[in-house]
């Protein structure tokens, strides 16, 4: 009977143990997720010189880089991801904000956490509302993000516009 008690207070333990892990680990990576979002959307008002600069780009570059792994990053780097709200920014003349950003956990195995997110961003006059899927994986005991797909198709009329004048 003993045996059977401490084998029932060890099972449970381990279950417990097992369930907080799991809460950690979907801690940390939203959290990753939220400085990901907030880093690459938001943008300070640019300078009225007309051009981006390149320390801005390469600012904001190095600021995703840690919250990303090493090919996420650098696909993105080489299709500009990382220089759109810059862009968007200088368009409207506004600092670009991103707000009442909240994640939930769509699926998760031992080292990747894909979760399903909604948010905010509004810059001059506008808001458009964000909603997306970001993947994080478990590199060296640290969540990176390794993919990120949101309604983007929202902000490319903002991007056409300055195009066609």
């Amino acid at each position: 009977m003993r045996k059977v008690f401490v084998m029932s207070i060890l099972l449970l333990t381990f279950i417990l143990s097992a369930c907080s892990s799991n809460d950690s680990d979907l801690n940390d990576a939203i959290k990753v997720a939220k400085e990901y979002k907030t880093t690459e959307l938001q943008a300070d008002k640019p300078e009225p010189n007309g051009e981006i600069p390149i320390e801005d780009i390469e600012a904001k570059e190095d600021a995703m880089k840690p919250l990303t792994n090493s090919r996420f990053f650098e696909r993105n780097k080489k299709s500009r991801v990382y220089s759109r709200s810059l862009l968007i920014a200088k368009i409207k003349e506004s600092e670009v904000v991103v707000s009442d950003l909240n994640f939930t956990e769509k699926n998760q195995s031992e080292n990747e956490i894909e979760l399903e997110y909604s948010g905010l961003m509004s810059f001059a006059e506008e808001k458009i509302e964000l909603e997306g899927i970001i993947t994080l994986l478990q590199e060296n005991d640290e969540w990176k993000v390794n993919n990120d797909v949101y309604n983007f198709e929202d902000l490319i009329p903002i991007i056409d516009e300055s195009i066609s004048k």
